[in-house]
């Protein structure tokens, strides 16, 4: 008998955990929002035509479909901290108005003399775009009209990988250097 509570216990956790994770919706031409801790994706009134499917997932590491060149950099270094990974995807690929994604991003943090970074990296099937986020701000925004092809999961065609991570400035510019690169303060520039 306990070991059958034990279980249940286990299965439903996993389920909420499961459910924590995944958020899928239709969505029509009112509008409409799709939430996980750490992001919130507004579709807003005048967006959509007709009811699209949508699907926001956390995830535990980056895809390995798309390449992680861009944000291998950062995945690389001590102390770095994964702050969330998301996938947005959806059955429509271009939108009337703009899609607002909005990320949670701890602002970076000073302990004692050290500075952290945050960057936001968006892969939209094709390219990676990496956003520095001032230091000010717990969120960033990102507007969208369209999702990538080929970017989407779960049976979606189009979609956005979001990664949201930080790491002590000085190891952003050491590991930068090492490789090559000009660190700018913000990111590391290619000679």
């Amino acid at each position: 008998m306990i070991r059958l509570v034990l279980l249940l216990g286990f299965l439903a956790s996993w389920g909420l955990s499961q459910s924590a994770r995944v958020v899928e919706q239709r969505i029509g031409a009112q509008g409409g929002a799709l939430q996980l801790p750490g992001i919130q994706v507004v579709v807003p009134s005048g967006a959509l035509v007709s009811s699209v499917r949508f699907r926001l997932e956390r995830l535990q590491a980056v895809p390995t479909s798309p390449p992680q060149d861009e944000v291998f950099f950062i995945q690389t270094l001590p102390e770095r901290e994964v702050v969330g990974i998301y996938r947005l995807s959806s059955s429509a690929t271009n939108f009337l108005k703009p899609l607002t994604i909005e990320l949670r991003v701890n602002p970076p943090h000073q302990t004692g003399n050290r500075i952290f970074r945050s960057a936001v990296y968006l892969w939209d099937g094709e390219s990676y775009v990496s956003t520095q986020v001032p230091s000010t701000r717990e969120t960033a925004t990102i507007n969208r009209l369209s999702l990538g092809l080929n970017a989407g999961a779960g049976g979606y065609p189009a979609g956005l990988v979001l990664a949201v991570l930080r790491a002590p400035e000085e190891n952003l510019r050491r590991e930068c250097q090492a490789r090559g690169g000009r660190w700018s303060g913000s990111s590391c520039e290619r000679r």
